[in-house]
């Protein structure tokens, strides 16, 4: 089973950080229409996991850890999954998952580094952390916890069609969010094709610590105007073909477009000023970032199994693009590698570049982008967020997995990430000189134990 770490908005950098962005509606539908194209993907399995499949039993259970530590003192998560499936007589499944995670460590609060120590207030306003000369600053106070419950339900809908809802709700100190999805498949060509539509919905209530803080305003001032709750919705849908090419190949294609609407800025995040000649901070020495209202993402993934007499090959590529200027490719390679008895080992690559958002930028200047003096900008939407930043990053590990009794199986996967920013050019002064974009690096270490019962 897969885990994806959540973080709360821009607090935290998940193992899955290369992605753009976005809220949980792209895993909730990505799941459902993966349940409703299952029997297609059954068709490239040999005869001896056919007859496995039938005659398992009723309830299959799947639990996981996920242990995920970024390097330099940064965010560390530990997340536990358990989900179950039962399907009856008549080909009906009923899913359930819980997640639970904890996240702690030191997350960017966007600012510059500088040639000297920097002092800021914590989210909460009643206490502050430093940041060294000559480093990203980090917000120190990060920590998180999050509970997550998703149901699903499954079943045919007349012949050759399979109908699949679901929900899921969950819930952090400053942030919860309700979704629900669902989608329709249809097999043709004596089920070597299939069709399939899927939507999802979603509401999130953001309750960040202290407030959330008027964009484009001077950061880590008392008694500066808040807002206590804010509120975002989405919406995406998808189309896919799944299609089986022969006897050892299938391919599927998804087309994906979403819109999310309300608050995307994140209460956590700053930008510095900086002064144009020397790149010191100046007048208002920070601000609050402020991005858009509304996002709108189109996206394209094709993917490729093919079953060769033993192993397994799956590769995939995905193109995304949003109204926000970011464009991404990523490429994800698997190789299932059988070596008898049940025992297998997947070594996995994946590579994944984006560009900018339009508003990103590192620092505003004194003077041309920001005036200290009337508190105004002259751009009406700017993050300084990393995630939001030009840059690349590379996966590289393996999963290996050992039969544990009829059924069960006892997996680890252990992977390395690394992710290299572009920095800002043309820095003015000092910032020449200073590091202003440190690559990450991440270790992930995955424990699952699949049970049959």
């Amino acid at each position: 089973m897969q885990l994806t770490l959540r973080p709360a908005p821009g607090r935290a950098t998940a193992p899955a950080s290369d992605t753009p962005p976005t809220t949980t509606l792209h895993l909730a539908l990505a799941a459902a229409s993966a349940a409703l194209l299952a029997p297609a993907h059954a068709q490239t399995q040999p005869a001896s996991a056919a007859s496995s499949t039938a005659a398992s039993p009723t309830w299959q259970v799947d639990s996981a850890v996920l242990v995920y530590r970024e390097g330099a003192g940064r965010v560390s998560a530990v997340e536990p999954v358990v989900s179950a499936r039962r399907t009856d007589g008549n080909d009906r499944t009923l899913s359930v998952k819980l997640t639970l995670d904890a996240l702690t460590g030191a997350s960017p609060n966007g600012a510059a580094p500088q040639p000297a120590p920097q002092t800021f207030t914590s989210p909460s306003g009643e206490s502050t952390y430093v940041t060294p000369a000559g480093q990203l600053p980090l917000d120190s106070s990060f920590k998180d916890t999050r509970g997550a419950l998703a149901l699903g339900w499954e079943q045919p809908w007349g012949e050759n069609r399979r109908l699949s809802l679901g929900g899921n709700v969950s819930a952090e100190y400053d942030f919860k969010s309700v979704s629900l999805n669902g989608a329709f498949a249809r097999d043709f060509n004596d089920k070597n094709t299939t069709l399939s539509l899927g939507v999802a919905v979603e509401a999130d209530r953001i309750n960040a610590v202290g407030g959330s803080p008027v964009g484009l305003t001077p950061a880590f001032v008392s008694g500066a105007a808040r807002s206590k709750r804010e509120s975002r919705t989405g919406i995406d849908l998808l189309v896919g073909v799944t299609q089986t090419m022969s006897r050892r190949w299938l391919t599927q294609v998804n087309l994906g477009l979403g819109r999310g609407s309300g608050s995307h800025t994140d209460p956590y995040k700053v930008v510095s000023v900086v002064d144009g000649t020397t790149g010191l901070v100046s007048g208002d020495r920070y601000v609050t970032e402020q991005r858009p209202d509304s996002r709108t993402r189109q996206s394209v993934y094709w993917q490729n199994k093919l079953h060769l007499e033993r192993d397994v090959i799956d590769a995939s590529y995905r193109y995304y693009r949003d109204t926000w200027g970011v464009r991404a490719h990523t490429l994800d390679l698997r190789y299932r590698l059988e070596f008898g008895g049940g025992v297998h080992l997947e070594p996995h690559a994946r590579h994944y570049r984006q560009s900018a958002a339009d508003f990103w930028r590192g620092w505003l200047v004194e003077g041309t982008d920001w005036n200290s003096t009337t508190h105004r900008a002259a751009v009406s939407n700017v993050s300084a967020d990393h995630r939001l930043a030009q840059f690349s990053a590379n996966t590289l590990g393996a999963k290996l997995g050992v039969p544990m009794g009829p059924g069960g199986e006892l997996s680890v996967r252990l992977e390395a990430y690394r992710q290299t920013q572009k920095a800002p050019t043309s820095a003015p002064g000092v910032l020449q000189t200073l590091d202003t974009a440190p690559a990450l690096t991440a270790t992930l270490l995955l424990v699952g134990y699949s049970l049959p019962f």
